[in-house]
């Protein structure tokens, strides 16, 4: 079973069609791709998510981060997708921890909202993510998940996302109780795009029951987008 994971940049690089070329390339079983946007005026009010679906052919769930804002459209939603060549049943969108206020000289955006999708397919449960960008809010969120993960472990789990942060961050020590599905490969450089790639954000991360039989960063000289993608080979056990 192949997994893959893509922060897009809802397709400012070289568009929707690019991203989905390079996807099919590959050839995924699993697919999680970030900051995708639905009838937004910025990205031509296209419905990313619904393309994406149409042009790899696969089944999708997605979790909207936020509405708007209204200068955006009345249907505007940006978020994030998990795909699929199974059938994926949405479980719940956890909406993740952020704090209240900004401190002094960060971002308004450092606090915008977060989400998780909790989805199942093919008989695994897959928490899609996409965390803050700052470590403090990182450290809650990594809490609020692995709080999740550990109530619904029934089936086989897979974590994957933009994690902001290094796997071996103190940030995210609450999901180290997980196999780093890229742990061959570090430091799984994936940001920003290409060779010149030099933090470790993007993440697969799997319970007990996977083998990994291979990952890989694929390296994205052509700025498609402003990451480069991972793939996580594995088998369950």
């Amino acid at each position: 079973m192949r997994i893959m994971s893509y922060n897009i940049q809802v397709g400012w690089g070289k568009g929707l069609e690019a991203i989905a070329e390079l996807v099919k390339k590959y050839n995924p079983d699993i697919l999680a791709l970030q900051e995708v946007d639905r009838d937004r005026k910025r990205t031509g009010f296209v419905d990313q998510f619904k393309t994406f679906e149409e042009l790899l052919n696969m089944n999708g769930g997605y979790a909207c981060s936020y509405s708007g804002p209204a200068e955006q459209g009345e249907n505007a939603q940006y978020g994030h997708a998990l795909y699929s060549k199974a059938a994926v049943t949405v479980e719940k969108v956890h909406h993740l921890w952020v704090r209240d206020r900004t401190f002094p000289g960060e971002a308004d955006w450092v606090i915008e909202p977060r989400a998780c999708l909790q989805s199942v397919t093919n008989g695994i449960r897959v928490f899609s993510l996409h965390f803050s960008t700052v470590p403090d809010i990182q450290k809650k969120q990594a809490e609020q998940i692995a709080s999740e993960i550990k109530a619904h472990n029934d089936l086989p789990i897979i974590v994957l996302g933009d994690f902001n942060n290094s796997f071996f961050s103190d940030a995210l020590k609450p999901l180290t109780f997980l196999t780093n599905g890229l742990a061959s490969i570090e430091p799984a450089y994936t940001y920003p795009n290409g060779q010149r790639a030099n933090d470790d954000i993007d993440h697969i991360l799997l319970s007990s029951h996977f083998k990994v039989l291979g990952s890989q960063i694929i390296v994205d000289n052509e700025g498609i987008s402003d990451h480069n993608p991972i793939i996580c080979d594995v088998e369950l056990i």
